[in-house]
């Protein structure tokens, strides 16, 4: 399934919270199986199959999820009354030779691995019309992202749990001369099978058989993988082979161990340069963790292949040791992280279409300058950071009281937020070319002492626009009860344009 640059700057921000669908059971675990990397053009939104409808052997019984490539249902074996999961390609795409043959090549691979941490196949075949579909283990549980998303980020001792049975999975997978080539948090799934729960690797769209001899089907306009996971070989086209997926085993470390990913920026062109040529902070500066993980983690990110762990049994080894390690030199983090409630304010700065292609003096400064002002300026009333990326702040602070007692701490934020835009509209060495995005929301987080580790809140592309939209924006859940005026978006309906002067507000200490 090749991946657009377009396709992949969407991507590239979807990946920043790095989620997919955050719900559990059945459902949760069957929209895993829905492709999620780009494809041809579809005219629409797939009509599915209505319930009762036969493929194969199987009675489908609802439709589950869409992607770009096929449509996944919840159904059972005719005989035996068993459940599974079904795939079908869309329609449209039966007669798209790159469509089906990336779709059967799927079946194949995944196939060639027999392996308990890997999903498994259970049948295939075509439905009338020659479209072709697989049926697969219907799995209960959670994917990794949204059990992070939940529950804040990981101790060694739990991302290790986790991490053995990952690159057992690799192991197989690289044993069958596979590249997975897009391990990332939303592939890796935790199952509710027994204990330990059975943790299985997912979604074997864009994998390499680094044997197979059969027609090629990717472009060099394409971009195979998740940008935000993406190894500096993939970026530039070249080979992938087992220290491709190592690499995105040190990110997935990092983002288990820090809750962070180790590169955040909307803009692709950023995020890819990031992965080639900068290298990312060590763990231990972004989260309480202990400098023994540092030196695992950045090797698996080694920019240059040779200088990484060459197997994942060697990174698992290597983190092994280091947690290990760490339970020597470190104290366990105290108690379990606190749930509190906080309203949130979230600025991302965007440079228009193209005008980073080759960007001048004065488009640089006015990027440059934004967010620190936007921090200052948040930081003088109260708020504290939760988040801050090459192109992004989150800012929070806790509500006085319960809802819908708090809507005096939520109209001081709203009020905080429109003096903040009218402050940066009046920045000096503003450049047309810079739009800044503000937008509110309140919701539950996860904190340990003053730091935010996890919460609903932290998912932020599940609330804070992926477009530029002008003016301070708002979620039902921040301007719930609050007498002001405030009007709908046609390309946002879940969030409200907040219309009306601020009220002055000196800064306040803290």
């Amino acid at each position: 399934m090749g991946l657009t640059q377009d396709d992949a700057a969407q991507r590239a921000a979807s990946d920043s919270r790095a989620a997919l669908d955050t719900c559990g059971g059945d459902a949760g675990a069957a929209l895993l199986y829905a492709d999620t990397c780009g494809a041809p053009a579809s005219s629409g939104r797939p009509q599915p199959l209505p319930s009762g409808s036969r493929v194969g052997d199987y009675i489908v019984e609802e439709s589950l999820a869409h992607g770009s490539f096929g449509v996944v249902y919840r159904a059972v074996r005719a005989e035996s009354g068993e459940r599974v999961a079904v795939k079908v390609l869309h329609p449209e795409l039966a007669f798209t030779r790159e469509a089906v043959v990336r779709f059967e090549r799927e079946i194949q691979t995944i196939r060639r691995i027999d392996h308990p941490n890997v999903i498994r196949i259970l049948d295939c075949g075509q439905i009338a019309g020659g479209r072709p579909f697989f049926a697969m283990e219907l799995l209960s549980g959670v994917d990794l992202q949204s059990y992070i998303t939940s529950r804040g980020r990981l101790s060694p001792e739990e991302a290790l749990e986790i991490l053995e049975p990952v690159c057992a999975a690799l192991s197989a997978v690289h044993g069958s001369a596979i590249v997975h080539r897009d391990l990332k948090a939303s592939n890796v799934f935790i199952a509710d099978e027994g204990c330990p729960a059975r943790v299985v690797l997912l979604d074997f769209g864009v994998a390499k058989v680094l044997d197979d001899a059969g027609p090629g089907i990717t472009t060099e306009a394409h971009l195979l993988g998740t940008p935000a996971c993406m190894a500096p070989e993939q970026i530039r086209g070249l080979a992938a082979d087992a220290r491709t997926d190592v690499y995105a085993l040190g990110a997935l470390a990092y983002y288990m161990l820090t809750g962070k990913l180790p590169f955040l920026d909307s803009m692709l062109a950023t995020l890819l340069h990031m992965h080639l040529w900068v290298h990312p902070p060590s763990p231990s500066r972004e989260a309480p963790v202990s400098p023994e993980l540092d030196g695992v983690v950045l090797r698996a990110m080694a920019k240059d292949p040779a200088a990484r762990h060459q197997t994942a049994a060697e990174f698992i080894e290597g983190l092994r040791a280091a947690v290990a390690a760490a339970r020597k030199s470190v104290a366990p983090l105290p108690g379990s992280p606190e749930e509190r409630r906080v309203g949130a304010i979230h600025v991302e700065v965007y440079a228009e279409r193209g005008a980073m292609d080759e960007p001048d003096d004065a488009l640089l400064a006015d990027m440059d300058e934004v967010l620190p002002l936007a921090s200052r300026f948040l930081a003088a009333r109260g708020f504290d950071a939760a988040r801050e990326t090459g192109n992004t702040l989150l800012f929070f602070k806790e509500l006085a009281a319960p809802e819908p007692s708090d809507r005096a701490s939520r109209r001081e934020i709203v009020e905080a937020a429109l003096l903040l835009e009218r402050e940066l509209s009046r920045r000096q060495g503003r450049d047309a070319r810079v739009h800044v995005n503000l937008c509110l929301h309140a919701d539950r987080v996860l904190m340990r002492s003053s730091e935010v580790v996890g919460g609903e809140l932290m998912d932020i592309e599940a609330w804070a626009p992926e477009i530029k939209l002008p003016g301070v924006l708002a979620t039902a859940a921040m301007l719930d009860g609050l007498e002001l005026e405030a009007e709908p978006l046609e390309h946002a309906p879940e969030l409200r344009r907040v219309v009306g002067q601020a009220t002055t507000m000196a800064p306040r200490p803290r």
